[in-house]
């Protein structure tokens, strides 16, 4: 396992386990998981998802983070199935009310 990946799969451990740390791991979270990609990428987006759902900074921080995630691996099968679950739960947190329900424009991405 390189130092990347052990550092990474730290920090999604970590993240996973304390979603308020999420501003102060963000940054190096991401760039190891724009570095590495696969499954472990994928781990850490999905955990900087939940952590906005924890405590989302706006009313559609969110379906915003969600949005990107999506875009991201829309070309991706396997990965987007994934997704869906999440997806899901939050549909399941806006129906009931436990998240603002909201709808977010985004353009078509190269």
């Amino acid at each position: 396992m390189s130092d990347a990946t052990a550092r990474l799969t730290e920090l999604a451990a970590r993240l996973e386990y304390e979603p308020a740390t999420l501003p102060d791991l963000r940054a190096e979270g991401d760039g190891l998981a724009a570095e590495l990609g696969g499954d472990l990428a994928l781990r850490w987006r999905i955990g900087v998802v939940r952590a906005v759902i924890a405590q989302p900074p706006d009313g559609d921080a969110v379906r915003e983070s969600y949005g990107e995630l999506v875009d991201q691996y829309r070309d991706d099968p396997v990965r987007l199935a994934v997704l869906r679950g999440l997806g899901d739960e939050i549909r399941a947190l806006e129906a009931s009310g436990a998240l603002p329900s909201a709808l977010v424009a985004r353009s078509k991405r190269k």
